[in-house]
């Protein structure tokens, strides 16, 4: 699933994942997210960090209390340090920077 409220980056990572043996879903905030999780087992979350009404630090720590197995991939525009930190902290297996390119 990709969560992300910018609807460019939701269309890109479809684009990107779409179309091959994968299932994509896709929700447009973090509420929207953890319903969704309640309901349908997932793989892989790839997870903004900013959000509005509920960020990705919050929805990260309510998936790994609830569904530890679940591998989380943070994305944002604003990498800094202690971010990359803290979600590693909360369990998240990876972190990568917005705008990102498909590797060939």
């Amino acid at each position: 699933m990709i969560v992300d409220d910018e609807k460019i980056v939701i269309r890109s990572c479809l684009r990107i994942l779409g179309g091959g043996d994968y299932h994509v879903e896709a929700a447009y905030d973090g509420r929207e997210a953890l319903r969704k999780i309640e309901q349908n087992p997932y793989d892989v979350i790839i997870l903004d960090v900013t959000m509005p009404n509920m960020d990705g630090l919050e929805v990260l720590r309510q998936v790994k209390e609830t569904h530890p197995d679940v591998d989380v991939i943070m994305i944002t525009g604003l990498s800094q340090v202690e971010t990359v930190v803290q979600v590693r902290k909360l369990g998240a297996c990876d972190f990568i920077s917005k705008p990102f390119e498909p590797a060939n």
